[in-house]
């Protein structure tokens, strides 16, 4: 009998163990180009999207960053193949008043969207970079960190 309990308490140690290290990614990104051929002189789009997970959120970088929610940032390396119009936008993100933080926030449910305008000055276009984000599920208050990277070059050799 202490053989079977023995057993039991080791396999439910073992389950216990694999479910911590788990490491959660409530958001996948998906980086591309907003066409698929283009000129040295047009302005187009690096264009950012993520499939978020049900019951998850992911907050934008369009709200105070003082109320204490991580908001996205994105960190490009310089490149004299393109130049920066502006900053990265959200597309479509809602906004509500949200009691925790005390202020508006802006944010993402299912999928997100954030593009950034570049005007191209030579080819091949190379275009590099991190981001950082957060996304915070709405059913266990839990919130995640989370970073990627791109690296796109056009023409692909």
């Amino acid at each position: 009998m202490s053989r079977k309990i023995t057993g039991l308490i080791i396999m439910v140690m073992m389950v216990s163990a694999a479910s911590f290290g788990q490491i959660l990614t409530p958001s996948k990104w998906k980086v591309e180009l907003s066409k698929k051929e283009f000129k040295v002189g047009e302005v187009i789009d690096i264009v950012f999207k993520a499939t978020i997970d049900k019951t998850w959120h992911l907050y934008s970088n369009d709200f105070d960053p003082e109320l204490g929610p991580i908001l996205i940032e994105f960190d490009f390396e310089e490149d004299a193949s393109y130049e920066r119009i502006g900053n990265v936008k959200p597309i479509n993100a809602k906004k509500h008043y949200d009691k925790t933080w005390e202020g508006e926030v802006s944010y993402f449910e299912d999928t997100a969207e954030m593009r950034q305008q570049i005007k191209v000055k030579s080819l091949p276009l190379k275009i590099e970079g991190t981001f950082d984000f957060q996304t915070c599920s709405d059913v266990s208050g839990q919130c995640v960190m989370g970073d990627d990277e791109f690296d796109i070059t056009y023409p692909v050799n």
